[in-house]
């Protein structure tokens, strides 16, 4: 009686289409999954079940930020919400309490300083310690421009020494290099709906309002750059990874850093040239969602959408 090789190995998931029209190869036993919990699939092929969890904390938790930094985290409380400093032996140690209940808060890392802002309430941690927005005041020549401090926004991000803050469907930008200094009325971009997502790499920024996904490419001055459309469905809010990822030596081979989130399309990819690339749109559907999380490590992807 000859012998068959039933299984050796995995492409990955796809729920495109009917499980009985899955890839499969006879020979070498490799196919495709038509479902798969809890597992990772390395490059040979092989299914490696992802390691449990332990618990840290039962407290409420969201808004956990960590960009070669230092890592923190936003804990609910009876009344309020507190900031809080992650050690590398998953202590807490206190930053900031009296924050805003069941808000997330939005960090960007600028050098040694962490800044971050909800839409009640803003700061900037160094050393571990807390303290206000910084305001930069005119100096030069008078001027009939008006400056403000920065405002409260749900989405912060730094890029080209300008900071950005989304304010309900408008991205407001800082003078350059200064982060406590705005013109609200002439550094901003209005969109037609909330703003969800703002995502710097090198070339640009990416952008995602309620309804569509675009980029603003950097330009010498700020009058020259413009938002472009790239998709026609936005991205899940809070999906974005923190960091970025190079993807030159994956499948992709996209050169530099990009940015990658979730949509209801799939996992997205942001190139620093504008270029947005669905990575999963020929295998899989994804679950229809307004927020996700996202986290890359060795170049595997785990998208959540709720």
């Amino acid at each position: 009686m000859g012998e068959y090789t039933i299984s050796s190995g995995f492409t990955g998931l796809n729920n495109k289409v009917d499980p009985v029209r899955l890839s499969y190869d006879p020979k070498t036993g490799i196919g495709e999954l038509a479902e798969a919990v809890d597992v990772d699939i390395d490059d040979t092929g092989r299914i490696v079940r992802r390691a449990g969890q332990t618990l840290l904390s039962s407290t409420s938790s969201h808004s956990v930020f960590c960009d070669e930094g230092d890592a923190f985290v936003v804990q609910d409380r009876a009344s309020d919400a507190a900031l809080y400093q992650i050690s590398t032996g998953f202590t807490l140690t206190g930053i900031r309490s009296g924050l805003t209940k069941g808000e997330r808060v939005s960090f960007c890392q600028v050098g040694s300083k962490t800044y971050y802002s909800s839409r009640y309430q803003n700061g900037v941690i160094e050393s571990g310690v807390s303290v206000p927005w910084p305001v930069h005041e005119h100096v030069g020549p008078t001027t009939m421009r008006e400056f403000y401090p920065a405002p409260l926004g749900a989405h912060i991000a730094y890029l080209d020494g300008r900071m950005w803050i989304v304010v309900d469907d408008t991205i407001y930008v800082s003078e350059m290099h200064q982060v406590g200094k705005f013109r609200l009325a002439a550094r901003g971009f209005p969109f037609p709906s909330t703003v969800r997502m703002i995502k710097p790499v090198n070339g640009g920024m990416w952008v995602s309002d309620s309804e569509k996904t675009g980029f603003i490419r950097l330009a010498e001055k700020f009058e020259q750059m413009e938002w472009k459309e790239k998709a026609s469905f936005p991205a899940h809010e809070w999906s974005e990874n923190i960091e970025l990822v190079d993807l030159s030596q994956t499948v992709f081979q996209v050169p530099g850093l990009s940015a990658v989130w979730s949509s209801d399309a799939g996992l997205c990819i942001g190139t620093e040239e504008g270029q947005l690339i669905v990575a999963t749109e020929s295998k899989l559907i994804y679950s229809t969602g307004a927020m996700g999380a996202t986290v890359v490590s060795d170049n595997i992807a785990i998208n959540s959408v709720y």
